[in-house]
């Protein structure tokens, strides 16, 4: 007996489709489910026909299933037949020798290797079939299948998971039902859905409309991205919330194993409150982790300066009191609203208290900002500990400015239903640690354990005052100074800095910053986890602020960039395309000279691409190393380059100096400084340009590297922190050929600054198609998404909870 599966719907929009590395996989279904009389009808020992393979057609890292899909049958048992069809080109697995779909059902639950097939000529193409008994579902008329690819390129073993998305597929067999949309966290549409309905059920919860249980029934469906109550809450959304609680109330029949709910407490979120790369971490990580079930939200204060537009199905969620102040009983009243940003659960902390901590126009730079984030710190815990349904495993705090929430958690929260909540403390910069005076531990709970507190390896800062430290009603005086990141430090089950090398520096003195001894005696749950980029939001291929896209394939668009920025800022842009009857050495495709007669000087000289454009994007801050930036934009100028800057700098006096040397190189017409924050400039800018300089002293992690190479741009970096970690020199690392991505130097002077450059320019000079044709696609391929580090992070919650 053989019957066949037709497709009745689509997975996903074509726009969709078009922002995803790779689409998900398709299975098509019956429009009726067979009833168990057909099957009893059949033969014993009935054979499934065999249906010929389907010439598909797959862009670039499409995974696609043959659209005529058996259900086989024999002795009476049925099985699906997913035929899998892989296009390996543009992805981590192209020209590989071999590949084989690691696949699996029903939350990776009886999981096989399936060898493919070559089935194209270009040699990028694999088939072959995954046989799933119908008998092994927990339910007979629904199969969700997941799937990751693995192959040998070059004698090594890499793997292709779309982003640490995987691919699924969900198939329901259902009367008057066929194909139901896949719900694949990768896509920016689902997540937003299912963002939405946590914070529904949490709005249902606070109202009453769902019990206690109902709701944590429900929200575990929610985070597993059950497609029943994915169905059922996207029919109803735009209802009352009375509807909206009885068309739920009926989804709680059954109960998955829970994911680890974790919760980031930070100061910072991209799109909507950002200053620096903590921003993009936060947001990353968070959408990372929600892509493989675990339920991620995020806390942040209710700035009056957030990018509201930004902000979907902003809410009022809950008033709170909380403790905080001098006296005992003093509290400020809170209220805690949600909203959807970027398809993320986010809750915003907004205290109606006097100093109207956050309604200060800017999120950081007042003289109170460590009483400021301590309290919102609390606020965030006092949220936590009072919500109805089960307390979160892992808070997860980023950087000083929730750095309060570890010793509050264990020394005040613990006995408030946060008992088995366990803290992570991620250092993105160890050079802002958080002080506040001894008066804030009646503020923060903690007078009762001033005693404590106030040593030198728990939280006060330094050595212990000549004089003593007097205890009072109200805890420690205020001549007593207390460092929030060294308390974090103490109290965090586990800690991670945002890149391996960094982890190792901090045990220094140079980059230790006082707290290497602290950092010494916890080391042992001390790791070094490198920061990702979000392949979602920087994507050269659908980037949507360029002016042309490209990818490592075609890389025409990048040219076009580059053109258009030229035109934008005002510098000539000189790449011209050759001649198709040139046969010159100054043709822009030969790795030689220049041909030196004199005709053509720039385009024999540089090629079709015009000079060399070298970026800095950057804070104009000490730490980004501002004298070797000069010096480096300078010898890019003297040697024939073009330069373009982009920066704030937050000191006055740094901000007159760079005005200054804005007019002296915009007058070369070589040159141009712009000295805002221009999030949409950004991405032209690494775009368009060639190389960008980063020659900090020292860098954590950093990101603009990571998003040079996403966009072809090739980076000249000092080797430290997170820069050591992700570029490595084109001529003297050590690693292999297809890892080598940029121009490095080790010290921290100008004459290392200015050879990298010189090295960097004569390379593109020289070596024209070399640079075009191999070492931009190469960096270009490299993987810098949160695939591995988001799983490490995984790891780093399991341990800390065990």
């Amino acid at each position: 007996m053989q019957l066949r599966l037709h497709a009745q719907s689509r997975v996903g929009s074509r726009r969709q489709q078009d922002r995803l590395t790779a689409a998900p996989a398709v299975v098509a279904p019956p429009r009726r489910g067979p009833s168990p009389a057909q099957f009893q009808s059949s033969a014993v020992g009935a054979s499934a026909d065999t249906t010929p393979a389907v010439q598909l057609t797959a862009a670039p890292g499409d995974v696609l299933v043959n659209p005529d899909v058996n259900v086989q049958v024999a002795i009476g048992q049925p099985q699906y037949a997913v035929k899998v069809l892989y296009r390996s080109r543009g992805t981590p697995l192209q020209g590989a020798s071999s590949v084989f779909a690691h696949v699996g059902h029903s939350g990776w639950r009886d999981t096989a290797d399936v060898t493919l097939s070559n089935a194209g000529s270009d040699g990028e193409t694999w088939q072959g079939t995954y046989l799933v008994p119908a008998g092994r579902l927990s339910a007979p008329w629904h199969l969700e299948t997941q799937l990751v690819f693995k192959g040998i390129v070059g004698g090594h073993e890499r793997w292709d998971n779309n982003g640490g998305a995987n691919w699924s597929v969900a198939v329901e067999l259902a009367p008057a039902e066929g194909l139901v949309p896949a719900l694949n966290p990768s896509y920016a549409s689902t997540r937003a859905l299912t963002s939405s309905l946590v914070l529904r059920l949490e709005a249902l919860l606070a109202q009453r409309l769902l019990t206690p249980e109902q709701g944590s029934l429900l929200r575990v469906l929610a985070w597993q991205h059950d497609l029943g109550l994915t169905k059922a809450y996207q029919a109803v959304r735009h209802q009352d919330d009375r509807s909206v609680a009885g068309a739920l109330a009926g989804r709680c029949s059954w109960l998955r194993p829970p994911g680890l709910n974790v919760v980031h407490v930070a100061s910072e979120m991209a799109p909507i409150a950002k200053v620096g790369g903590l921003a993009d971490v936060v947001a990353s990580l968070a959408k990372a982790h929600q892509a493989t079930g675990l339920l991620t939200e995020v806390i942040l204060p209710k700035y009056d300066c957030i990018h509201y537009g930004e902000v979907h199905e902003l809410r009022q969620m809950t008033e709170l009191e909380v403790p905080w102040g001098p006296e005992p009983n003093r509290t400020v009243k809170t209220v805690v609203w949600s909203g959807c940003a970027d398809g993320l659960p986010v809750y915003f902390i907004e205290p109606h208290s006097p100093e109207k901590y956050f309604w200060r126009g800017k999120f950081y730079g007042e003289a109170d900002d460590a009483a400021r984030f301590a309290f919102f710190s609390r606020a965030a815990l006092e949220f936590l500990a009072r919500r109805s349904h089960e307390a979160p495993d892992v808070i997860h705090c980023h950087d000083w400015q929730s750095a309060a929430v570890a010793p509050l958690l264990k020394e005040t929260y613990k006995a408030s239903g946060l008992a088995r909540t366990k803290a992570v403390l991620t250092i993105h910069n160890l050079a802002f640690q958080g002080h506040v005076n001894g008066t804030f531990l009646q503020h923060m709970g903690l007078a009762s354990r001033a005693q404590h507190v106030a040593q030198p390896d728990v939280m006060l800062h330094g050595d212990r005052p000549a004089g003593g430290i007097t205890i009072t009603p109200q805890g420690l005086g205020a001549q007593v100074t207390l460092n929030l990141l060294k308390g974090a430090i103490v109290y965090a089950d586990r800690i991670t800095t945002v890149s391996p090398t960094y982890a190792r520096e901090v045990l220094g003195q140079a980059l230790g910053m006082g707290l290497q001894g602290t950092l010494g005696k916890h080391q042992g749950k001390l790791t070094g986890v490198l920061n990702g980029l979000d392949y979602e939001t920087w994507n050269p291929a659908t980037d949507p602020c360029l002016p042309a896209h490209f990818t490592p394939d075609d890389t025409a668009g990048k040219r076009a960039c580059k053109a258009a920025l030229c035109g934008e800022l005002g510098l000539p842009f000189e790449g011209q395309l050759p001649p198709a009857s040139s046969n010159g050495n100054g043709n822009g495709s030969g790795n030689g000279h220049a041909n030196g007669n004199g005709t053509g000087a720039a385009t024999s000289a540089w090629g079709p691409n015009g000079r060399p454009l070298l970026a800095i994007v950057s804070r104009l801050t000490e730490q980004k190393g501002l004298p070797l930036m000069k010096a480096g934009l300078r010898a890019a100028i003297a040697a024939g380059a073009q330069v373009v800057v982009l920066g704030s700098a937050p000191e006055p006096k740094v901000h007159q100096e760079w005005e200054a040397l804005a007019k002296e190189l915009g007058a070369g017409g070589d040159g141009r400084i712009v000295l805002r924050h221009d999030e949409a400039l950004s991405h032209r800018i690494f775009a368009a340009c060639d190389m960008l300089l980063v020659p900090s002293m020292f860098e954590p992690c950093g990101l603009t590297q990571l998003i040079a190479l996403r966009y072809g741009t090739i980076p000249i970096v000092r080797e430290t922190g997170g820069l050591a970690d992700t570029v490595h020199d084109v001529a003297h690392s050590r690693r292999p050929e297809h890892e080598r991505n940029g121009f490095t130097f080790a010290a921290a002077d100008v004459p290392a600054v200015e050879t990298a450059i010189g090295r960097a320019i004569d390379a593109y000079r020289n070596g024209r198609e070399w640079w075009s044709t191999q070492l931009v696609p190469r960096v270009m391929r490299q993987d810098w998404s949160w695939t591995q580090s988001a799983q490490r992070y995984s790891e780093i919650y399991q341990a800390a909870l065990h």
